[in-house]
């Protein structure tokens, strides 16, 4: 056999052999996406407030951007976030028991100072969360939130206000899997504030979203 005709044989060997893994080249089949924002498809379960210290009776809920800062004017302000009726059985909802194959928490930043901790809530909040009433602050303990850390982010940003992204697929799960959705609290570890657009920001484009892959359940 000439060196071409081994050639193409050996090409031809080479393709017939190739299997491609969907799970590796991209999501696993049957893999479907949502995307929760305030404001968008309809979607109204946003609940984001800031607490601080300075204003411990004052309830910020309202404020088109909040500040996470260890030191905000001389006292700590922390961010709570939650997104309700994220699961269901309606087409824009997650079906409980689904595998979740990613799930991403995503701000628009517009000034990014020391690392931010993002920790999932143990224990309820409302629209009318403070300081006080969170009993001074919500704490990284395992009784008001878990003590590990979900995902941090940190650095400055590329522009006057881009995109940051949480990793949260674990917590996600555990909600579809059946543990109460208490949300998350924003945690900074440094003086150096931090601050993003909340769900009352006028442009929805710029408000915190979750984007969520999942698989549903297996129909018995």
């Amino acid at each position: 056999m000439g060196s071409h005709l081994r050639i193409a044989a050996s090409i031809a060997l080479l393709a017939t052999s190739i299997w491609i893994n969907p799970s590796v080249a991209g999501d696993p089949v049957g893999t479907r996406t949502v995307t929760f924002c305030q404001g968008k498809d309809g979607y109204q379960g946003v609940l984001d407030i800031e607490i601080w210290a300075l204003a411990p009776t004052t309830i910020l809920n309202a404020n088109p951007q909040v500040t996470v800062d260890e030191n905000n004017g001389g006292a700590e302000s922390q961010v709570l976030m939650r997104f309700d009726d994220i699961f269901g059985t309606n087409p824009n909802q997650i079906p409980k028991d689904s595998t979740i194959v990613s799930a991403r928490l995503e701000v628009t930043a517009f000034d990014q100072g020391d690392t931010v901790h993002l920790h999932r809530m143990l224990v309820p909040f409302g629209k009318a969360a403070t300081w006080n009433k969170m009993v001074s602050g919500v704490s990284a303990d395992d009784l008001e939130s878990l003590r590990v850390t979900e995902t941090f982010t940190f650095g400055k940003i590329s522009a006057a206000a881009s995109f940051v992204a949480f990793e949260v697929t674990e917590t996600v799960q555990a909600w579809a899997n059946g543990t109460e959705n208490h949300g998350w609290v924003f945690l900074n570890t440094g003086g150096n504030g931090w601050d993003f657009y909340s769900s009352d920001f006028d442009k929805v484009a710029q408000r915190p979203r979750l984007i969520v892959k999942f698989i549903e359940p297996i129909k018995p």
